[in-house]
């Protein structure tokens, strides 16, 4: 083969490598991508070069060998993370999602995020339009009470739990005394205690109240007030 066609056979060669390089870079698999990548080397060529040494006898020409490096060009294939994956130990890829996923989600694709394993997605719609994962109970709950983690169940506020050891749930609803109220944050029983405020406005109610009561009993009644108004009304009467 000619030397200017070994040339052009090789600059086509390295066009072609630099095409490849640019157009399939990345090749996506199980969220790992090949990346082709050109590597640089040196291999030692052996030379020779001719010396004219003179010697008594007659004249020779010696060749004297030596040794160059010469660079050469290797493409390899690596395996990398593709975009919007990024490296974890062991060389795995983890997915990035730029918000963070909810309670009980994981990101499983960049921007993506599904429920756990044991909750499922619930179809109520929400203002931010997020995703909202409710835990599973397989066979549903007993009455007064609700799904809370995956098949567990838990009483409902003003409900307790009366069953007994390895026994299925059964909730009751709580009694109180009668000088006791039940509250919701402490999810007991606790002993009515009035503030201040409250009572101030309680004795204001009473007073007014019994204000009320004492002008209603000192205003006459209608019969009276007929009875005062006749003599008046016959005098201008008779006038």
């Amino acid at each position: 083969m000619p030397k200017a066609r070994r040339m052009l056979f090789a600059l086509l060669l390295g066009l072609w490598l630099l095409w490849l390089q640019e157009a399939h870079a990345l090749a996506i698999t199980n969220g790992h991508c090949q990346k082709n990548i050109s590597v640089k080397y040196q291999v030692p060529v052996t030379r020779s070069r001719a010396n004219e040494s003179n010697n008594s006898d007659n004249d020779t020409e010696a060749g004297e060998q030596f040794i160059v490096y010469e660079e050469r060009v290797r493409w390899d294939t690596v395996q990398v993370c593709c975009p919007g994956y990024r490296t974890i130990i062991f060389g795995f890829c983890e997915p990035i999602c730029t918000e963070p996923c909810p309670t009980h989600s994981y990101c499983v694709e960049p921007n993506k995020c599904h429920c756990l394993r044991g909750y499922e997605q619930s179809h109520h719609a929400n203002r931010q339009h997020q995703l909202i994962c409710r835990p599973i109970c397989l066979g549903g709950c007993p009455e007064h009470s609700h799904c809370v983690a995956h098949n567990e169940c838990e009483c409902r506020v003003g409900y307790k739990d009366v069953s007994s050891w390895f026994a299925p749930l059964r909730c009751q609803r709580i009694q109180c005394g009668p000088d006791q109220r039940y509250d919701v944050a402490r999810r007991a029983c606790v002993k009515i205690e009035m503030s201040m405020e409250e009572l101030m406005q309680r004795v204001a109610d009473r007073l007014a109240h019994g204000l009320d009561l004492d002008n209603e009993s000192e205003r006459p009644d209608r019969d009276e007030m007929e009875v005062y108004e006749q003599p008046y009304s016959s005098v201008k009467n008779e006038s």
